[in-house]
Formats: C-alpha cells, sequence, structure tokens
C-alpha cells in the first residue's frame, strides 16, 4: 500500500478518521464552493439520469463527471454529454476528479449509495444520495454522524418531500390539524420482491456490464439474468430494500418529518417471510409502536402495507370509505379527524371529520425543486436542505427497522434507538451492519 493510501483525513471538530481506501487530499472544511457548484453523478441510466439532469438544470451547475458500470444503460449520456470524463469505476472518478468537484450525486442500486457518500464525504464533498440513502441501519447513523460532524450539505433524494402536497401535510400535521395523533397507516401496491426462488444461472453476464463493479461492496455471487441488473436489484435481499425501501422514504415523510421525527419503540412484521436467501417477501405488513411527543396522544401505532395487503376497516371507516384510501399514501388519524395524504398526483392533503370530507380551506404551501434545494444548502444560502441527513438519517432507520422485521416474521424486536441496537435479538443485531466485500472496504463505515 502507497504512502498516500495510508492518510487520515482530519474532520471539522478535529477528530482523526481513516480516509477510504483511496487516499485522497483532505477538503474536509465543509465549506461553501464558489457560486458555480460542480458536481460529479454516481449512475448514468434510469433514476441517476433524472438526478444528473435534474441537477444539471439548476442555475450555475456544473457536470464535471460520471460513473457507471453499463455501458447500455448509460449510452443516453454519452450521447448528451460527449465531452464529459466518464468512469466505470467510482473510485477513479473521486481519486482523479476530487479537486474539480463540490459536490456529488448518488443514483446508484441501494448497496452503494452509503460506501459513494461516505468515501466523498471524506473528501469534504456534499452529497445528494437517493432514497433510501443506506442499505443497512450502521450506513444511515454513520452518514449522518460524519456528515453532522464535518459540516456538510445533504439530501436525501425523495423529490416530492419539497413538493406543495408534502409540504402542506408537514405544516398541517405540526398545527395540530387533527389533533393530537392516534395512528398512522401508510401504503403501497407495490411489489418489489419474489416469493419464487432464485434462479441459478452459469451464464456470463454481457460484455456491456462490468458485473464486479456492479456489485461493488456486495457480497459477490454469481450473474443471473434479468434477475440483478439493471433493474431487479430492488427485489434482492444484500442489494435493494424491497417495497419497503424503495418507497417508504417517500412514503413515510409528509407524517414523520409533520410528526417531528418520532422513534421507534418496537417493530414487528406480519407479512410472509422471505422465500430464500436472496429475495425480499411480497406484501409486507409491517407494525411500529412509536414513542410519543407533544404531536401525538402519547405513543402511537404505525403501520405498513405493501402489496395486496390492505388497513383495516376502521382506516377506511375514519376516511368515509374504502374509495377515499390512498392506493399509495398514509393517512393519519387523530383525535378530532384523520389527514389523507396521497403519493403522486397533486399530493395535496384532505381532512376528515366525522368520517366526512371537510369543507374547510387551507392554504398550500408552494412546491419546490429537491436539486435546487439541495443546490442552495451547498452555497450557503439557507442553513439545511430539507431531507439532510440529520433528518432522513432518522427515516431511513425508521424505514430499515422495518426491513429487518420482514427477516423475522412474528418476532417483536424492541429498538434502542440511542444505542442504536436491538434488546435480545441477536439476530436482528446481525442485520445492522454488514462487512463489505474485501478490498472494498471504505473506512469509517
Amino acid at each position: 500500500m502507497t504512502s498516500s493510501r495510508r492518510r487520515f483525513l482530519k474532520t471539522a471538530t478535529g477528530t482523526a478518521l481513516a480516509a477510504p481506501w483511496i487516499g485522497w487530499k483532505s477538503t474536509a472544511s465543509g465549506a461553501a464552493p464558489s457560486k458555480d457548484l460542480r458536481f460529479a453523478n454516481f449512475g448514468a441510466g434510469g433514476r441517476a439520469w433524472s438526478d444528473l439532469t435534474a441537477m444539471d438544470a439548476v442555475a450555475n451547475t456544473t457536470l464535471v463527471a460520471a460513473a457507471d458500470v453499463d455501458t447500455v444503460r448509460s449510452a443516453k449520456f454519452h450521447e448528451t454529454y460527449p465531452d464529459t470524463p466518464f468512469y466505470s469505476d467510482w473510485r477513479k472518478l473521486l481519486d482523479e476528479k476530487a479537486d474539480e468537484i463540490d459536490a456529488v450525486v448518488i443514483g446508484t442500486p441501494d448497496h452503494m449509495h452509503a460506501p459513494i457518500a461516505m468515501a466523498a464525504m471524506q473528501l469534504g464533498k456534499h452529497v445528494y444520495a437517493e432514497k433510501p440513502m443506506s442499505r443497512t441501519l450502521h450506513e444511515a447513523r454513520q452518514l449522518r454522524e460524519f456528515a453532522a460532524a464535518n459540516g456538510l450539505a445533504t439530501q436525501m433524494g425523495n423529490q416530492l418531500a419539497s413538493g406543495a402536497g408534502n409540504r402542506t401535510a408537514v405544516r398541517l400535521l405540526q398545527e395540530g390539524i387533527v389533533g393530537k395523533v392516534t395512528e398512522v397507516h401508510s401504503m403501497n401496491p407495490k411489489s418489489w420482491g419474489s416469493m419464487d426462488p432464485l434462479p441459478e444461472s452459469e451464464e456470463a453476464p454481457p460484455e456491456t456490464l462490468d458485473w464486479d463493479q456492479w456489485i461493488g461492496v456486495g457480497k459477490y455471487r454469481k450473474y443471473v439474468p434479468r434477475e440483478f441488473a439493471p433493474g431487479n436489484w430492488r427485489k434482492r435481499i444484500g442489494y435493494g430494500t424491497g417495497t419497503l425501501g424503495d418507497m417508504g422514504c417517500h412514503i413515510y415523510h409528509p407524517w414523520f418529518m409533520g410528526l417531528n421525527k418520532p422513534v421507534t419503540l418496537t417493530v414487528t412484521s406480519h407479512g410472509p417471510g422471505p422465500v430464500d436467501a436472496h429475495s425480499w417477501p411480497l406484501n409486507a405488513k409491517v407494525h411500529h409502536r412509536m414513542q410519543g411527543n407533544d404531536l401525538t396522544n402519547g405513543d402511537f401505532d404505525f403501520t405498513w402495507y405493501d402489496g395486496t395487503q390492505l388497513p383495516p376497516e376502521k382506516v377506511a371507516a375514519a376516511v368515509g370509505g374504502i374509495e377515499n384510501v390512498p392506493r399509495s399514501g398514509s393517512v393519519v388519524i387523530g383525535s378530532t379527524g384523520a389527514l389523507v395524504v396521497p403519493h403522486g398526483g397533486s399530493g395535496i392533503p384532505t381532512i376528515y371529520r366525522d368520517a366526512r370530507l371537510s369543507e374547510e380551506t387551507f392554504e398550500n404551501e408552494p412546491g419546490e425543486d429537491h436539486h435546487a434545494n439541495f443546490a442552495a444548502a451547498v452555497r450557503g444560502d439557507i442553513a439545511k436542505a430539507r431531507c439532510n441527513f440529520d433528518y432522513s438519517g432518522p427515516m431511513t432507520e425508521a424505514v430499515l427497522l422495518g426491513t429487518v422485521a420482514m427477516l423475522l416474521p412474528g418476532e417483536e424486536l424492541k429498538w434502542n434507538d440511542k444505542a442504536g441496537k436491538f434488546k435480545g435479538s441477536k439476530a436482528a443485531n446481525a442485520m445492522i451492519h454488514e462487512d463489505y466485500r474485501e478490498g472494498w472496504e471504505v473506512k469509517g463505515i
């Protein structure tokens, strides 16, 4: 190992932390860049392409470089940005372009969010990372703590959090629009998972896909056509986080922020368990007992439903019928009514009193651009981005607590939030942190 790879970075608090395995020059000061925000994009197809073009559309931003492991998925990038440096190895991009960028935008599969984010932050780069911001509970907490200690601007990519509907729902809940909250129900009909065993395959990956780079920090496994890359990784344990991980950070947001980041006390899965070690189960039903605060009527219940799972009749009754329960969204029930917060469309919430749609009016918050909100935080124009890691870290943890429970169905898991551990469950605690593949370690995570 070269001497440069043995460097240590100094955090803004003066604490020595080991650098990522590539020894980059430390710039971890959290200082705002010039008004021209220079960024690198990790991923160049699918959601990553949407993030790239959205960030590039923000005034006074410059795309410096991008990385992707799939030449087919990145073809549009090469057509649109033919002169922009492009890498298949994200580590090489950071190694060569660190001095030319202020921020990174991460739109890779879930298992690569945290390692790229931490490596970039150790270089003092501000981070926009797609949801969920990490795949494991340990990663979420480490990212949050490092960003806070180093004064770095961060944003999780749950874009509708900046939309008019989400912003309005947050304000209404903080104003106590339905009184003291007693229960919350969130749902989404997607089915990112499988109840069939993963097939075996001896087929080699296509030449257009760098499979080793795609696996990245994950445990190495054989390529199976169409079952991982380019899109089905969301179904797979160790790479994606199922429907709950895919959609939870979107759908939890309005009530989670509106109720001031409530803490999980216990979490229990009432849905099926996984059929094998590779695939998330379908049709999740996950119940949390949440610690109460001044916006709730003591400790309260939160339940997540996906696939074919639906909330009980009492939820439909609270909003005047099942037709008023969103297919994707939340119902927040309080002492004086219920708030329906749809996910998608206008996202504008509706209020129900005594199971009838209320005729009362309220002013909607203006919608904002989520990427521009991040850029404003990077430039120091605002104190923090809307879904900065200090907020989105705890929300991601709430989501990932549910994914742990899904792998241990029927077991009530008691969560010690301060310690970041489960009480009395070795199996659950073993899922909090997973070592990265040898040779792909990122120090500090």
